[in-house]
C-alpha cells in the first residue's frame, strides 16, 4: 500500500512540473521555453534539445488537449534518381525523422527525378510538387529554369530548401548540407597525404551544374595553388554520376594521363571508377578520394582501393530539412537559412565503426 500512495504523489510532483524550472533547468528565459512547449514559434534546434533535455529530467508530463495540437505541415521533397542508395538512404532519414518542435506534424511526400539533369524537367516536377506542399526541398542543378520555379513558389509563399548541394535562386528560402568548399580542400589535403609523390591529379564530377560539386572543385584547386606542392590539377571530366561514363573516362586517365598519381571523384558513379581502378594492374595505383558511404564505397575502402571517401550526416541532414520545414513557415521574414551539416572522414581503419548504405 505504501508503494501504491507514493507511486501516485510522485505522479503529482512530475504533473506539478512548472515551465520556469524548466527555464532554470535549461538555463533558457521562460518565454523561449513556452515557445519550445507550446509550439508557439520555432527556435534553434539545439535550444529545443535543451528544452527536452530539461523536461525530461524533470519528468514533466504535459497534458495536450485536440485543440492544442496544430494542423500538419505538408512538406515535399524531390531527390534524384530512385536507383540512387545515397538517395534512398536520404530518402528513409527522412521518414523517420521528426521536427524538434513539440506538437508539429509533417505529412511528408519524398519524389525521384529520374531526369535530373534536365532542367525543364526538373523545374517541371519542382513546381507540380510545389502547388501541393506548404515546403519544398529539393536536390537540383543550378539553372535559370529552377530559379524561375524557385521565385513563383516564392512569391505564392511555399520556400523552396536547397538539399546538398547549393542554389543561386535570390528568392532561395535556405540550404542543408555539408560545407562543399571545406570538403574539397579536405579530399585535397587527403590525396597530397597519401600519393606517392607529386604528379597529376584527375577529376571527375557530375555536372558542373551543381553548386556543390563545383564548390567541392574550387577548394579543390585551391588547396593545391595555396600550398605549392607540386601537384597539378587536370581539367574535370563530367561523368553526369554515369557508372559507366565513369568507368570509362577513369580507364582513359589511368591510362593515357602522364604520371597520374590520385583522382578526385567529386560526385556520383563511383562504381565505375572503383572497377577501372580494379580491372587495370598497374605499378602506382593513384590515391583515390570520393564521397559517401554506400556498399560499393564501403569495399573500395577494405580492398584498398579507395583512400578516404568524405560522407554527409544523412540522418542530420534528415533532422535539420524538417526543422527548416517549420522554421520557414513560422517565421514570416526572407532572410536565407544556411544550416551546415559535418562530414564524416572514413579510411579503412575506421569503415567497420560506421553503417553502410545498402546497394
Amino acid at each position: 500500500m505504501r508503494e501504491r500512495v507514493l507511486g501516485v504523489r510522485n505522479v503529482a510532483m512530475r504533473r506539478r512540473v512548472t515551465i520556469k524550472q524548466i527555464a532554470e533547468k535549461a538555463g533558457l528565459s521562460v518565454a523561449t521555453v513556452d515557445r519550445v512547449i507550446n509550439a508557439r514559434r520555432s527556435v534553434r534546434q539545439a535550444t529545443a534539445l535543451r528544452v527536452q533535455s530539461a523536461r525530461e529530467a524533470l519528468g514533466y508530463q504535459p497534458t495536450v488537449s485536440v485543440e492544442s495540437v496544430q494542423e500538419p505541415l505538408r512538406g515535399a521533397v524531390l531527390l534524384q534518381r530512385k536507383g540512387s542508395s545515397t538517395y534512398q538512404h536520404l530518402a528513409e532519414m527522412l521518414r523517420q525523422a521528426r521536427p524538434s518542435a513539440p506538437g508539429r506534424r509533417i505529412e511528408l511526400t519524398i519524389e525521384f527525378m529520374e531526369d535530373y539533369l534536365e532542367p525543364t524537367r526538373v523545374a517541371e516536377q519542382m513546381r507540380s510538387a510545389g502547388e501541393r506542399a506548404d515546403v519544398l526541398a529539393v536536390v537540383a542543378a543550378d539553372s535559370p529554369y529552377t530559379s524561375e520555379v524557385i521565385d513563383a513558389l516564392s512569391r505564392r509563399k511555399v520556400p523552396v530548401v536547397a538539399l546538398l548541394s547549393d542554389l543561386s535562386a535570390p528568392n532561395l528560402a535556405g540550404y542543408v548540407g555539408i560545407n562543399n568548399r571545406i570538403a574539397g580542400r579536405t579530399a585535397a589535403w587527403a590525396i597530397a597525404r597519401c600519393a606517392a609523390r607529386p604528379g597529376s591529379i584527375g577529376v571527375l564530377m557530375g555536372s558542373h551544374g551543381y553548386l556543390g560539386q563545383e564548390d567541392r572543385e574550387t577548394g579543390f584547386r585551391s588547396y593545391f595553388r595555396e600550398k605549392g606542392l607540386g601537384f597539378k590539377v587536370l581539367e574535370p571530366i563530367v561523368c553526369g554520376d554515369d557508372p559507366d561514363v565513369a568507368y570509362k573516362e577513369a580507364l582513359e586517365l589511368i591510362t593515357g594521363a602522364k604520371d597520374l598519381v590520385g583522382l578526385y571523384s567529386v560526385g556520383g558513379g563511383n562504381i565505375g571508377t572503383i572497377r577501372a581502378l580494379e580491372e587495370r594492374l598497374i605499378s602506382t595505383r593513384p590515391a583515390f578520394v570520393c564521397h559517401e558511404l554506400v556498399s560499393p564505397q564501403r569495399a573500395g575502402l577494405s580492398r584498398g582501393t579507395i583512400d578516404v571517401v568524405l560522407a554527409a550526416d544523412l540522418p542530420q541532414v534528415a533532422r535539420s530539412t524538417l526543422d527548416l520545414f517549420v522554421e520557414l513557415k513560422d517565421l514570416s521574414d526572407h532572410k536565407k537559412r544556411i544550416v551546415v551539416i559535418p562530414f564524416h572522414i572514413y579510411t579503412s581503419e575506421n569503415v567497420l565503426e560506421s553503417n553502410a548504405v545498402g546497394e
